[in-house]
């Protein structure tokens, strides 16, 4: 039976999302959720989300970083701390379906627009909460980042790289991009759970937690035995044909050939490195772990003989597992990133054709291409306020009070 065709009708069309949320964990999540046709509004200061213009990184007159979870809403510049626009707020709120935050939690609570404060008046509201360490315990209040909470609180700097190497750097929302996943993916799960009760519920996602998940081979180790993950550098690999090697034209490729002895003597055939099997060091895997230091390099004196396209090349035709060390730009332009969405183009208002990175996961029966530009601050003020029921005779004493930009 043929598969049927996908709708045309976005996944989340009709959901109403209010994001009062800052940096990149929080308003990514709502990104997603405006990708796949959500209405989000993006409530935000005067002074705007402090990501806009934060790095000054223009191309064809586009803040791309603020681009990058920032598409798919429109923006309203709201004086919350203000009683006129605290209740505008509260009126955005009484249809919305998902509140998604970031705040800390006594600025919730002074402003009234914490759970608890919602809960009552707003039964089938899915409060989202993404914060730095979690709701429980002493540190909830501590200021997070993804390099504090996610990176070095959660053992990546302590995990990666050689023995007494300095700390791997984090390289630009590396914890943020899979965190915002981790409390969309709770907002799933509490949408759907509001199907079978009609109720909402408070949701949370923390960059701490969230780190912890994503280095749990390391902390599972640690959990069961006590001991810290074992650092290690090439030379010491546990396994030769499971690492990274530099070709001829300085490009590396990682090799992931984990069953050892079934890929030791097709690959020394391949590489034309008859000395992996001849030698009795390298006979069996036993052996080998004596003698990883010379193993290693072996290989790697053969893969520098050629460049990284000559090894392609055979290691595909042999079926082996590796990939190429891509860089940023090999990434942009890869035809396989594109043909699965992972890269997309987009129309920008005033950039035309303009990539930007896609939504990971794909529905066979729903859209999730609902682009459109990020918003300048406060671009959708006058037309969200108008929806919410409000004459421009009080919109314009909002101007002239400083509730609205």
């Amino acid at each position: 039976m043929a598969a049927e065709s996908p709708t045309e009708k976005p996944l989340l069309q009709g959901l109403k999302v209010v994001e009062m949320a800052t940096w990149l964990f929080g308003p990514m999540s709502a990104c997603v959720l405006g990708e796949m046709g959500a209405d989000v509004v993006k409530v935000e200061p005067h002074e705007g989300d402090p990501m806009r213009g934060l790095i000054h990184r223009l191309h064809d007159g586009v803040d791309w970083v603020f681009e990058i979870a920032n598409r798919n809403k429109r923006s309203v510049a709201l004086n919350v701390r203000t009683p006129e626009g605290n209740d505008v707020l509260r009126k955005l709120l009484e249809d919305a379906d998902v509140f998604l935050v970031n705040l800390r939690r006594g600025a919730l609570e002074r402003l009234g627009i914490d759970y608890a404060s919602l809960r009552a008046s707003h039964p089938r509201l899915i409060y989202a909460h993404a914060t730095g360490y979690g709701t429980e315990g002493p540190d909830i209040d501590r200021p997070a980042f993804d390099e504090l909470a996610y990176w070095a609180r959660g053992g990546f700097m302590e995990t990666l790289g050689p023995p007494d190497s300095e700390p791997v750097r984090l390289v630009g929302a590396m914890g943020d991009l899979p965190s915002a996943m981790n409390i969309t993916t709770a907002i799933f799960a509490a949408l759907y759970q509001r199907e079978l009760t009609g109720e909402g519920q408070f949701v949370t996602c923390s960059l701490y937690g969230g780190g912890i998940w994503a280095n749990g081979f390391a902390i599972q180790g640690a959990l069961a035995t006590g001991e810290n993950f074992p650092r290690s550098d090439r030379y010491g690999a546990f396994n030769p044909l499971y690492n990274s090697y530099r070709a001829a034209d300085g490009k590396w490729m990682q090799l992931a050939m984990i069953q050892e002895e079934r890929f030791w003597d097709p690959f020394a055939d391949a590489i034309g490195l008859p000395l992996l099997k001849e030698d009795q060091r390298f006979a069996v895997a036993s052996d080998r772990r004596g003698h990883i230091r010379e193993a290693v390099e072996a290989i790697e004196r053969r893969i520098g003989e050629q460049p990284r396209d000559h090894w392609a090349a055979i290691f595909d035709a042999h079926d082996f597992p590796w990939a190429p060390a891509a860089d940023s730009v090999e990434i942009a332009n890869d035809p396989q990133a594109a043909a699965n969405g992972y890269v997309r183009t987009m129309q920008h208002k005033t950039a035309g054709d303009f990539k930007v990175l896609g939504v990971p996961f794909r529905l066979e029966r729903a859209s999730n291409e609902n682009y459109s530009s990020a918003p300048e601050l406060g671009e959708h003020t006058e037309l969200v306020l108008e929806e919410l029921g409000y004459n421009w005779n009080q919109i314009t004493a909002m101007k002239q009070s400083g509730t609205i930009l």
